[in-house]
């Protein structure tokens, strides 16, 4: 009987069909090595929606040549940029389970078959796991540890613990219960969707992890992409303030609101480094040292005084 009932326990899960959605513009060279890290899966119950956002490299082309019928192509009519050519890619999905790749990132090959697993806990609704964060300007990597899981809404209003959305895979159900005016994220925000999203989930599911890195993760010094402007990021901070302020003053303390307003000085400050900025960033880490007191930020705040690739170093004992 309980042979019987292992095999009715991994038929669940391996039975879970993922829509992988990848958005993508003008990065035809990149987007071959993050489609082969899909392809090259352990688990390969999946589908690969690219969702082309007017593309004019030749991406169309060389999708359409691979040929493979795991592979669907879509091409926007307009400009929607990354988030809403997430949701786009959502609606044209046929999964149990929703993944999501940026154009630039890799996966390694037993990311899905160790994160669907874990969706065999009904309450669960999505899953994250660790990154390899790669800064190729100063050959420079090191590793992010989840340390969250259960039921997170308090906490992710103060931060976001979960990440970018390489490393998150969702339930189905879980996002249309979230959907917002026929949205998934939220095309108000230019800037850290996903973590109002990953708040809306946390809301109403439970949220598990992977402690390992299962992504390769990315940051070149490209001033074009949207994440690389901190003032995006200034605006977001204070969409997400509008927000969830009813539920901010209610659910947390004074401690714990004034420990958010230190935690988002400290990603500015962070975004400002990816950018080269140590200016910037200085401002930013001061502010959230200012606010909190925090050894962590005053610490980063003076290595910035010796340039960015000297804070990303030091960036590495702080993980």
């Amino acid at each position: 009987m309980h042979i019987i009932h292992l095999k009715q326990f991994l038929e669940i899960s391996f039975n879970m069909l993922v829509s992988v959605i990848i958005p993508t513009y003008n990065r035809k060279d990149l987007l071959k090595d993050a489609i082969n890290s899909v392809l090259n899966q352990s688990y390969n119950h999946f589908e690969v929606i690219i969702v082309d956002d007017l593309s004019n490299d030749g991406t169309k082309d060389f999708i359409l040549g691979l040929k493979n019928k795991k592979i669907k192509y879509i091409c926007n009519k307009k400009k929607l940029y990354a988030a809403q050519s997430r949701n786009v890619g959502i609606n044209y999905s046929n999964g149990d389970l929703i993944a999501f790749l940026d154009d630039d990132d890799i996966w390694l090959a037993s990311k899905l078959e160790k994160q669907v697993k874990l969706f065999d806990d009904k309450n669960v609704g999505f899953v994250y796991s660790g990154t390899t964060l790669f800064f190729e300007n100063y050959n420079i990597s090191y590793n992010t540890k989840p340390i969250l899981k259960g039921r997170i809404y308090k906490d992710m209003l103060i931060n976001n613990y979960i990440g970018a959305t390489p490393s998150v895979v969702v339930r189905k159900v879980a996002l249309l219960e979230c959907l917002e005016k026929k949205q998934y994220f939220d095309n108000l925000f230019i800037a850290r969707e996903e973590y109002d999203l990953w708040i809306r989930l946390s809301k109403k599911w439970k949220v598990d992890f992977v402690s390992e890195p299962l992504v390769k993760q990315y940051y070149r010094n490209n001033i074009n992409r949207i994440s690389s402007n901190v003032y995006s990021y200034v605006k977001a901070n204070d969409l997400l303030d509008s927000k969830y302020a009813k539920d901010i003053e209610i659910r947390l303390t004074k401690k714990e609101r004034t420990q958010r307003l230190s935690v988002q000085s400290f990603f500015l400050g962070s975004q400002a480094i990816k950018i080269n900025n140590s200016k910037l960033a200085r401002k930013y880490y001061l502010e959230a040292f200012k606010t909190n007191k925090n050894i962590k930020s005053f610490l980063i705040y003076f290595a910035c005084f010796f340039g960015a690739k000297f804070v990303v170093k030091l960036r590495c004992y702080f993980k």
